[in-house]
């Protein structure tokens, strides 16, 4: 069978995933970083559609959604919990990423259609990791790069791209509130982040819209530092 799904797996954490006729796995070598790994994984990527998993996955009805990819030519195919892009388009966007968020942002901002589907083709399990790893150069280039785009991506593209923009920005304030509350990060970190992402103000305006977990504009007066109280609330929200 011809392979319709190349898997990018990011984490050496998913080396058991079980096979599948039709989908094709890439994962890390030792030692690789991020970057590099992606770029490599696109040169070799040979299915007709990509998935990039940052999470720890478990496939289940894969065949459902194997069957659409073939007979479909959208560039977005999406599923509950996830989407797949066309593997031509995600070999144009590695080579301006940073990190596997921003390659999937800049994905999208290249695509014309997109497909919903109700498929739940796999299980992702979010990982236990150190948050102050997180790239926030690769956050910050998928919201500059937004910008530049907004004004050309049809009415179901902006809004994918929106949600994906907000959703991130919320969970990144959200675990480093939690790294500077237990002593891993340091608050100037977020505050710089802070003060960088003013320059996407659609964003930026967005982001306290979006954060309804605290007044996000006194965390900012207060240097992000919270309480007790709120770190529970924060993890809470987070499932951690």
């Amino acid at each position: 069978m011809k392979n319709l799904l190349t898997i990018v797996v990011c984490h050496s954490d998913n080396n058991d995933i079980a096979t599948c006729d039709g989908v094709e796995f890439i994962f890390p070598e030792e030692g690789e970083n991020e970057k590099t790994f992606l770029t490599r994984a696109f040169k070799q990527a040979k299915g007709k559609y990509s998935l990039v998993c940052e999470n720890t996955l478990k496939l289940a009805d894969v065949q459902s959604v194997l069957n659409i990819l073939d007979k479909n030519t959208a560039d977005i195919v999406c599923f509950v919990g996830g989407a797949v892009f066309r593997t031509a388009i995600m070999k144009n966007a590695v080579k301006d990423c940073e990190d596997a968020f921003s390659c999937r942002v800049l994905a999208l901002l290249e695509c014309k259609n997109l497909l919903k589907t109700v498929y739940n083709p796999f299980v992702f399990v979010k990982r236990a990791k150190d948050f102050t790893e997180e790239n926030t150069e690769g956050i910050l280039l998928a919201a500059a790069e937004f910008k530049k785009a907004k004004a050309k991506l049809t009415k179901e593209i902006y809004s994918f791209a929106f949600d994906m923009l907000c959703s991130k920005l919320v969970t990144y304030y959200l675990y480093s509130m939690l790294a500077i509350k237990d002593g891993s990060m340091p608050a100037e970190k977020l505050i710089e982040f802070d003060n960088k992402l003013k320059a996407e103000i659609v964003l930026y305006l967005a982001l306290d819209k979006r954060f309804t977990y605290a007044k996000l504009q006194k965390l900012r007066d207060k240097g992000f530092k919270i309480s007790s109280l709120t770190a529970r609330k924060f993890k809470k929200c987070l499932k951690i």
